[in-house]
């Protein structure tokens, strides 16, 4: 069995979308204020403050639809977040054209796999092969970073997420901060946030933000991304990862 580390890291002022606050970690409680009178032993911990959208993250039915009895992220099924899995490599999409149902037809028969009842489907773009790390001081280089985070990409269509649901996915992942290609994201268009839409009239869960390897690009696995318990919460950070080798009982 083999545990792939599917996540973006969390840092301050680490790239965010405009509608998320930029997270601030720091360290409030320091080993040097934190001893004791005897023994060597000492504690440290950080403070926090981020969205619950920070990072590698799963949205909440919540996140996009406004019904009162639309589930917020504590009261979600935790089996929309532990499921068997597929992933697709689309780095050869233009960064703002769309992931298509035949893209995804024509992955699956050069790969070999098929999408079963329960899968979650997982899209590999390459548009950031190592995440996030560590923003550059230089603005040029921090503007390119950011041009590549926030439009770098292509997102699915309508028509591709309406047809991964009939097939049976039940959460959708990818590297992008959004499923929707971001072109489609404007106040003013139409229409805003299809595949987003999609996931809503079709109960789909959203991982976004993922740091997908090539190597898992064709490969059946189990995939985790447990989300926290957060009251009300709209989204949740999680520690996505891909089991490879552990067979996910039906």
């Amino acid at each position: 069995m083999e545990i792939i580390d599917l996540s973006q890291e969390i840092y301050s002022r680490r790239p965010s979308s405009a509608s998320q606050p930029t997270p601030i970690i720091w360290t409030n409680v320091h080993h040097a204020d934190y001893t004791f009178k005897h023994g060597d032993i000492s504690f440290s911990s950080k403070g926090l403050i981020m969205s619950d959208h920070c990072g590698t993250h799963v949205d909440a039915y919540s996140h996009f639809d406004s019904r009162p009895d639309a589930l917020s992220i504590d009261r979600m099924p935790l089996d929309r977040f532990f499921t068997p899995a597929i992933c697709l490599d689309f780095s050869h999409i233009p960064a703002g054209s769309y992931i298509t149902r035949r893209d995804i037809q024509e992955g699956l028969a050069k790969t070999g796999l098929e999408i079963r009842p329960g899968d979650a489907f997982l899209m590999r773009l390459g548009h950031l092969p190592e995440g996030i790390k560590d923003a550059p001081i230089r603005v040029f280089e921090r503007q390119a970073i950011m041009d590549r985070y926030l439009k770098g990409f292509p997102g699915l269509d309508r028509e591709a997420t309406d047809w991964l649901a009939d097939q049976g996915v039940v959460h959708i992942g990818t590297e992008a901060r959004t499923v929707d290609n971001p072109s489609q994201e404007h106040w003013d268009s139409d229409p805003p946030n299809p595949s987003h839409t999609a996931c809503r009239d079709r109960k789909l869960v959203v991982t976004e933000n993922l740091v997908i390897p090539e190597r898992l690009a064709g490969k059946r696995f189990v995939y985790a991304a447990l989300p926290l318990k957060i009251r009300e919460g709209t989204g949740s950070p999680v520690r996505a990862v891909a089991i490879l080798g552990l067979n996910y009982p039906r």
